[in-house]
């Protein structure tokens, strides 16, 4: 008993007893758990393989599409409007309908790239006239292979170009991308970084090339996707195998043989009655056992892949049986918190700002805009505005920003704002409908 319990002690000594900070601790249990000593590195490795990877699951598994539909409309929604700061009305408008005539076209397949391949290209185009066009490049045409010293620390890793003080100064594009018809192996071109805009969420510091967003889920996606075809063929196989006779004379068991006589007739219509021999019997199949426990578990799963790409549980399945108006409400703004949060760092940040500087000067250099610093500053000033949110409770939630409005904790501009519409639009629809429609009576 006494070398027994030695045992024992040895063995359940290390996870009975605590000391210092487990996470840095070593041990049985922390036998083959991911690290990433230089998540740098690792995530430049691992961005090809999970871009195609995310890319087949995207357009072969309804999960994998909805996941990159769902953030796709979550961040760009129906557009973005500019709203530009000019003094002057009509400017105004001109700047805010020109812009998004240029980029609207672009957001949707943009923010489809982003969610599916983690990062997103588009390269700025001086046409013949001196217009701008905005052109969407693949993430590997943007060469990934290239990476090199150029001398006095400048460098290019995975195609992108940086000089001595870690600024991006140019990016190396193929002339096709690859496997697209009639590409030819060549040089990449050196696009300067003015004209080359490179979205995407940076996750760890001196990250150079960004990493597709289902990353996370691509290993669960797929089993789980295996696991309902598994399923489905189990249920489809059963189902194929009605009943079972048993005859212990190796008979008919009843039943009637063919005009052959090398069938037996076995089939089951309405009203039919068969009498069997002594000890013969008949069972039937039951191909829907376990059918609810398989269902409760790839619910399970399917939980684990929402939670790994940040939507809810609803949003994922389109499943709303378990969902009543409170914790719809609760998911809802977790969820519209982080897209918010995307939108502003993302798309505004990285793609609508940098674009409208650009746009900007190179018409105040072909002389369609005034030049001087003062006149430029106002022509640059402007707000952007995002797609807004349906409400959950239409009449609670408009009461609730109508109290807000009230007592000086939001503005209407705010508040229209939340909602994906220019006030000033609102305003001059609002004047217009108060107007008398002619030949009223009064």
């Amino acid at each position: 008993m006494t070398l027994a319990f030695r045992i024992l002690d040895r063995f359940l000594r290390p996870t009975s007893k605590r000391s210092g900070i487990e996470a840095g601790g070593g041990g049985r249990r922390w036998q083959g758990a991911p690290m990433l000593g230089t998540p740098q590195q690792s995530a430049l490795s691992a961005r090809g393989a999970a871009k195609a990877r995310a890319a087949g699951l995207y357009i072969n598994t309804p999960h994998g599409n909805r996941i990159v539909e769902a953030w796709t409309a979550a961040i760009v929604g129906k557009g973005y409007q500019a709203r530009s700061q000019h003094p002057d009305e009509g400017i105004r408008r001109r700047l805010n309908a020109d812009f998004e005539a240029l980029v609207g076209p672009i957001l949707a397949p943009l923010a489809r790239a982003l969610v599916r391949d983690g990062e997103g290209f588009v390269q700025i185009v001086t046409e013949y006239d001196g217009g701008l066009r905005l052109k969407l490049i693949p993430a590997d045409q943007v060469d990934p292979s290239l990476t090199r010293e150029l001398g006095g620390g400048a460098r290019i890793v995975a195609g992108i170009e940086y000089d001595a003080a870690d600024r991006v100064v140019a990016f190396h594009v193929l002339r096709e991308a690859p496997g697209a018809p009639f590409s030819t192996f060549g040089e990449a071109v050196r696009v300067p970084a003015a004209d080359m805009i490179h979205t995407f969420d940076l996750l760890f510091p001196g990250q150079v090339r960004g990493l597709s967003w289902l990353s996370p889920v691509l290993l669960k996606l797929r089993d789980r996707d295996e696991a309902s075809d598994a399923l489905l063929m189990q249920l489809k196989t059963a189902s194929l195998i009605t009943g079972f006779v048993r005859d212990p004379e190796g008979g008919a068991a009843g039943f009637d043989e063919g005009a052959s006589g090398g069938q037996v007739n076995v089939s089951l219509e309405p009203g039919a009655m068969r009498i069997l021999p002594p000890g013969a019997d008949v069972t039937f199949s039951q191909p829907g056992q376990g059918l609810a426990q398989a269902v409760e578990f790839l619910r399970a799963q399917d939980r684990e892949i929402a939670a790994g790409v940040g939507l809810t549980f609803e949003a994922l399945t389109g499943d709303l049986g378990e969902a009543n108006y409170s914790s719809a409400r609760v998911g809802l703004l977790e969820f519209r918190r982080r897209a918010e949060m995307l939108q502003k760092n993302l798309i505004e940040a990285q793609v609508l700002r940098p674009f409208w500087r650009r746009w900007i000067d190179t018409q105040a250099l072909a002389g369609a805009i005034p030049s001087d610093p003062g006149a430029l500053a106002e022509y640059r000033n402007v707000r952007f505005i995002g797609p807004g949110w349906a409400w959950v409770d239409p009449r609670n939630e408009i009461e609730a920003e109508v109290a807000a409005i009230g007592a000086g904790l939001k503005s209407r501009e705010e508040v229209v704002a939340g909602r994906g519409r220019d006030i000033d639009d609102l305003d001059e629809e609002r004047a217009r409908d108060a107007r008398p429609v002619e030949g009223a009576p009064a």
